[in-house]
């Protein structure tokens, strides 16, 4: 018998391999081949953090390649901590919802579904479906290709993956692989977008990390106000110091790339571009496109899956290159400052002001400056963060914040800890408040009226 193996080299994690006699190798192998995998390799991982950061260019699909390798490497401590208890079947299931934890992202990361939200509320039509959603989808799509290697491997194995990916919160050990303080996850795309960006701060030292987990029960609490017992990752006394540069190391790249100040102005440009293509308003030959356009007929048609398998980055930049032909002024001017990295004006109110009362004045009187102009010429952002911040800024769940075992044995929030280096002030939340212009004068114009002058 042939004990062959596949390998992927990987800058961050080295030779991946995927060993021939282990059966859930070979399956992942095979999920990797399949066209809605090999999607992930158009849609880049940082969307617009290229036009500061040149070489983070890498892809959704390389990361995600990396989260199936933390993924087993996170399930052997599990393998360790449940001894004879260790359930196999159980361990498969995660190890492919980590590896297809993204087959459902959409082009230009959270940018383009922070243009949809704005959409549907435009036309009253609810919340979306965020990409764990079509993720999920993808996965049970029976005319798809994942969905019959899954049920050829073992039947009922697909929904399985789909329900993991689907869940808030995790239902047993097993489950905070993919979904915990310390999950397959963020361990590689912190690593991974430190790396790609050339970022020198936050340095993790992931195998140490990884080598002093262990398991505890802690409680989360429910709506009906009767909290439920979750076992999930804690670290050993001798991780904190590694787990306090883990959360420092979080929190320097959301301040320094995911928030850069250019970036998220990149951004703006690109969601009034969405904007733009959705407004059912709008001929949408006089902005250059076609009506069979699938970015088209996903975002004024339907937002069914076969219109969302075809959405990528660089049918989306297609587009750009398209409306920057037509002779619509608006998206023509936005489509040019992208292709050629025209950034905007911003005015920091963050930066300016530190006391609350002076922020509202401030930010009352450039909207009375710019009034109805705002969305058109003139765009504001104010992306919440903290500590624990996944995408949202907001507050974690219980079962995602980092704890400690004690001397005694006892989980500890990391903060909690006398002698630590973390602020409790880095856990509330806090809001970075900017004003983006497309013009130099339009932004020192604003920024008088915000002086009162």
């Amino acid at each position: 018998m042939s004990h062959q193996k596949q390998r992927v080299r990987d800058p961050i994690h080295g030779l991946i391999v995927f060993e021939k006699p282990n059966p859930v190798d070979q399956l992942a192998w095979q999920l990797i081949d399949t066209p809605e995998f090999q999607r992930l390799r158009r849609i880049r991982q940082l969307g617009m953090s290229e036009f500061v950061f040149p070489s983070a260019t890498h892809t959704r699909f390389a990361h995600s390649i990396g989260v199936y390798h933390n993924a087993r490497r996170l399930m052997e401590v599990v393998k360790d901590e449940e001894g004879t208890a260790f359930i196999p079947d159980r361990a498969s299931e995660i190890l492919v919802a980590a590896l297809l934890h993204d087959v459902g992202h959409g082009p230009f990361s959270h940018t383009f579904e922070g243009a949809r939200e704005a959409l549907a509320e435009r036309y009253g039509e609810g919340p979306i479906e965020k990409h764990e959603k079509f993720s999920a989808k993808i996965i049970r799509n029976e005319n798809g290709n994942i969905f019959p290697i899954l049920e050829k491997f073992r039947p009922g194995l697909a929904e399985k993956a789909a329900t993991i990916l689907d869940s808030d919160d995790p239902s047993d050990f097993y489950h905070a692989v993919v979904s915990s303080s310390f999950d397959a996850d963020r361990l590689d795309f912190l690593v991974r977008d430190r790396y790609m960006t050339g970022t020198k701060t936050g340095s993790i030292d992931e195998q140490w990390l990884i080598d002093n987990l262990a398991r505890h029960d802690i409680l989360v609490p429910q709506d009906d106000d009767t909290p439920i017992t979750v076992p999930t990752f804690v670290f050993k006394a001798k991780g904190r110091q590694a787990a306090e540069d883990f959360l420092l190391a979080r929190y320097r790249l959301y301040t320094q790339v995911y928030l850069h100040k250019t970036t998220r102005g990149f951004e703006k440009i690109l969601s009034a571009i969405i904007s733009i293509i959705g407004n059912k308003d709008e001929n949408i030959s006089e902005i250059g496109m076609r009506e069979n356009n699938p970015l088209v007929k996903f975002l004024r048609e339907e937002t069914n899956l076969d219109n969302y398998s075809h959405l990528d980055d660089t049918l989306l930049w297609g587009s750009i290159g398209e409306i920057a032909r037509s002779q619509h002024p608006l998206a023509k001017r936005y489509a040019l400052k992208l292709l050629n990295r025209e950034h905007l004006h911003v005015l920091d109110i963050s930066a300016h002001y530190a006391d609350e009362q002076a922020v509202a004045n401030a930010i009352r009187r450039i909207d009375n400056h710019i009034g109805e102009r705002l969305g058109q010429d003139v765009f504001k952002d104010e992306p919440p963060y903290n500590l624990y911040s996944q995408s949202g800024g907001e507050v974690e769940k219980v079962h995602k914040k980092i704890r400690i075992l004690d001397g005694s044995g006892n989980p500890k929030e990391i903060i909690d800890f006398d002698d630590t280096i973390i602020s409790r002030e880095l856990t509330k939340k806090k809001r970075l408040i900017r004003y983006y212009f497309l013009t130099a004068d339009d932004r020192n114009e604003t920024e008088k009226a915000m002086n009162g002058r």
